[in-house]
């Protein structure tokens, strides 16, 4: 049976605390199921304390992070943060941790910014003891990274077991671990920048994806049936001039890809045909919303970066139930 539709979205880099408030009762009304802030430096707020601001002014939207570094914060600091935001929120947090990616932001804060391989070993040794410390029951873990020697989790998370946890990644490394640790397991493009690993030949291609999830179900085993698989898309054009409104977002997309060097550049055509790609009447873009989950197993889609989550709402409305 077909898991059903979700979908995710954020309210954009506001830095005043109504607009915030007032974009996750905005999101809440227009019927999606998760509201998202990033973990970045350059970003107004930080994303666990911004999001108990939206689960007070909200009441059943489910809080998410699209994803928090894992270098960031210690496990055993970020496990009680991330409890404490689910009993505040009445168990509606979901969470969404990543190995952290952007060089940049490293160095600017003066934190060692470690080869691909030793990032994504330390965010699966953070996951198992989030789990750990979401037990109750005292932790013992010896690791390469790190070692908790009896703690106790505190306060327990309102959600049993625990909150739901979605790992995100374009590699196979990162993915392998999602299959093993996660519940949720976004599909996103490989970030290469300038590493030892060849740019993605179609990063957004049906080949591409089919491949990343065989990764995953791999890693996963008995575990595959029961995850959710999630997805940024990439481009939604819903009603008038649907051709139009795609060429302007290719030319923007070409020079985007050729400006900054992260990779090959597809032909109009294999965009166009991208299982993350949705141009049509309302009627036509559920129907391929339908045919992505059936083929891929998707059922959780991030509206597009950049885009308002008004631009998503018809679709929402029409399969969110679905």
């Amino acid at each position: 049976m077909a898991r059903r539709f979700r979908f995710n979205t954020g309210p954009g880099r506001t830095p005043d605390v109504g607009a915030l408030r007032q974009a996750g009762q905005r999101i809440e009304a227009l019927g999606y199921s998760t509201f998202a802030l990033a973990d970045h430096f350059m970003i107004p707020f930080a994303p666990l304390i911004a999001l108990q601001a939206v689960a007070d002014a909200t009441s059943t939207l489910r809080i998410t992070q699209t994803v928090l570094n894992q270098d960031f914060r210690h496990p055993a600091v970020l496990a009680k943060e991330l409890a404490t935001l689910d009993v505040l929120s009445e168990g509606r947090l979901q969470i969404g941790l990543g190995a952290g990616w952007m060089r940049a932001e490293y160095e600017q804060a003066g934190l060692r910014f470690d080869p691909a391989p030793a990032r994504i070993e330390r965010l699966e040794e953070v996951v198992v003891i989030l789990k750990g410390l979401f037990g109750g029951e005292s932790l013992h873990h010896a690791g390469r990274h790190f070692t908790v020697d009896g703690l106790r989790g505190t306060p327990r998370p309102h959600q049993r077991p625990r909150p739901p946890i979605m790992i995100g990644g374009g590699g196979r490394r990162l993915l392998s671990v999602a299959g093993r640790q996660a519940d949720i397991v976004q599909i996103m493009p490989r970030i290469s920048r300038g590493g030892p690993a060849e740019p993605e030949r179609d990063p957004f291609g049906a080949d591409t994806y089919l491949e990343k999830i065989d990764w995953v179900r791999a890693a996963a085993g008995d575990r595959f049936a029961d995850m959710e698989l999630a997805a940024q898309l990439l481009h939604v054009t819903v009603g008038a001039e649907p051709d139009e409104e795609f060429e302007s977002f290719y030319q923007g997309f070409v020079r985007q890809r050729v400006d900054t060097g992260v990779g090959a550049v597809p032909t109009r055509e294999e965009l166009r045909a991208s299982p993350m790609v949705f141009v049509g009447s309302l009627d036509e873009v559920c129907a391929q919303f339908v045919d992505v989950r059936d083929r891929f197993g998707i059922s959780y889609f991030s509206t597009p970066l950049g885009a308002t989550a008004e631009a998503l709402a018809p679709v929402v409305e029409r399969l969110a139930d679905c």
